[in-house]
């Protein structure tokens, strides 16, 4: 079962709610009991004062002073208190002469000292009963009195206040989780305003989410919504983009394939099927150069930069490339070359720096005339590292060499057969490693084409590579 939001939420907030409630209740209980235990005290004290300066008053003029004491002492209601009837029998006091003549006392009260004390506040038990008991004397002595409190009134009232707090809230308690339900389910109604805008979405809407009347705390899901929708959609446009592209070029390849391949099934004369299959062959050696580049620019095209992001010898790398291109440059009687030395160290992802190379060079040699020449250097100018190819081809008049990096362009009056995606494959790869190109008159007249390198080389997500060149041997 999947975490709900709603109950993960209801159970961290009720109980810390229910608990903050409980703490207090105790901190207020206690608290309250201490306090209450200080005021019955300060009660207890004062009507033992107030009896004694009664028993001054009455019983030292009317009995003590012209009567004979009696031994037994006059008991006292505790009606005499004007208390409550179910706290008439939790008080109870003593009057005494000279410490020893037991005069007026309560029903509830023993005939013996309630406490032990000559004065002052003591904890007792009376007939199994705990009791606060205070004791004071007159001035001279000669009478004193106790009064006393059972421990269990000073109970009641703090036992009341905690029922006053335990009961509400255990009536609050099912109200709270409504309310707090209710909260959760509202504050939960921006994701299901999210929810319902992508439900009602037909497939190809990849607009971003309206961020205006989400909640701050939501932000941060509609941005990567919206950032997962921006890729997606450019994954879809360069999808469309390369589907676009492949049956544009494939269709004329294609179609003159199917047409060589139908002269030569109709062909009667052996020389002419041959010629027809020979069509048929550089057909299928153009179409595959094709796929080839298109599949290469398809893989560049979603920006995500490249993996293996490492630091290589540019010279070393541009001596495999030119090995590999050496075979179209024989065929064509065109002298190749590479100038420069060795400890040229840029960063990047080899692989696609060796297709950048490659199509450049592979493009030097297809638009030189036999015979011509196409010269590779590595070089260093101050804190750049320059890779070149230059040719002695017909060149690129100065007002397309705008253009010649688009798909699919090519130049007017070209002879060799081309897709136009060459260099915008070198135009992607130069963009995922902010390299530089400028496009030059070669000594030769022909083209040149300058790859720029910075010496404190980035990798595709812009992070600052510091090079070390090792030491040579």
């Amino acid at each position: 079962m999947s975490p709900s939001i709603r109950r993960r939420l209801l159970g961290i907030i009720l109980p810390t709610i229910i608990g903050a409630w409980l703490i207090t209740g105790a901190l207020s209980y206690f608290d309250t009991k201490n306090e209450i235990s200080d005021v019955l005290d300060s009660q207890l004290a004062q009507s033992g004062r107030v009896l004694l300066a009664m028993s001054l008053h009455e019983l030292v003029e009317q009995r003590l002073l012209s009567e004979t004491p009696s031994n037994d002492p006059e008991i006292v209601s505790e009606d005499y208190w004007q208390l409550n009837q179910d706290h008439e029998s939790q008080l109870a006091f003593q009057v005494w002469l000279h410490d020893d003549l037991l005069t007026l006392r309560s029903s509830n009260a023993p005939k013996n000292h309630m406490t032990s004390k000559f004065k002052g506040f003591d904890d007792v038990i009376i007939g199994g009963q705990k009791w606060r008991v205070f004791r004071v004397h007159s001035d001279d002595q000669i009478i004193s009195v106790e009064v006393a409190i059972s421990q269990e009134l000073k109970n009641i009232i703090p036992n009341q206040l905690l029922f006053s707090i335990i009961i509400p809230l255990l009536v609050s308690i099912p109200l709270l989780i409504i309310f707090i339900w209710f909260g959760i389910e509202k504050s939960l109604e921006p994701f299901k305003t999210i929810a319902r805008n992508l439900t009602n979405r037909k497939t190809n809407d990849l607009s971003p989410i309206d961020e205006f009347s989400i909640p701050n705390e939501v932000h941060p899901l509609t941005a990567a919504i919206n950032s997962m929708f921006a890729h997606m959609k450019t994954a879809f446009d360069t999808e469309r983009r390369f589907t676009s592209d492949a049956a544009h070029e494939l269709r004329t390849p294609l179609a003159a394939l199917k047409t060589h391949a139908e002269i030569a099934l109709q062909a009667e004369n052996p020389e002419e099927q041959r010629k027809a299959l020979s069509q048929v062959v550089q057909g299928v050696n153009r179409a595959t150069r094709l796929v080839e580049q298109l599949l290469t620019l398809a893989r560049l095209d979603p920006d995500t930069g490249f993996a293996n992001i490492r630091r290589f010898d540019l010279f070393i790398a541009a001596e495999d490339v030119l090995s590999t291109q050496a075979v179209l440059a024989i065929d064509k009687n065109i002298e190749i070359s590479l100038a420069g030395t060795r400890g040229k160290f840029v960063a990047g992802n080899s692989d696609a720096i060796c297709v950048l190379m490659r199509n450049l060079i592979d493009n030097a040699i297809r638009y030189t005339p036999k015979g011509g020449e196409v010269e590779v250097s590595i070089s260093r100018k101050d804190d750049t590292i320059i890779w070149t190819v230059a040719d002695s081809g017909p060149g690129i008049p100065e007002e397309e060499r705008s253009k010649v990096f688009n798909r699919f362009y090519r130049s007017l009056g070209t002879k060799e057969s081309g897709s136009g995606l060459g260099l915008s494959i070198v135009t992607r790869i130069a963009d995922l490693h902010h390299l530089t190109i400028q496009l030059e008159t070669s000594r030769m007249g022909g083209l040149q084409i300058d790859v720029l390198f910075k010496a404190k080389d980035y990798d595709s997500m812009g992070t600052l590579i510091e090079p070390v060149i090792p030491e040579q041997k």
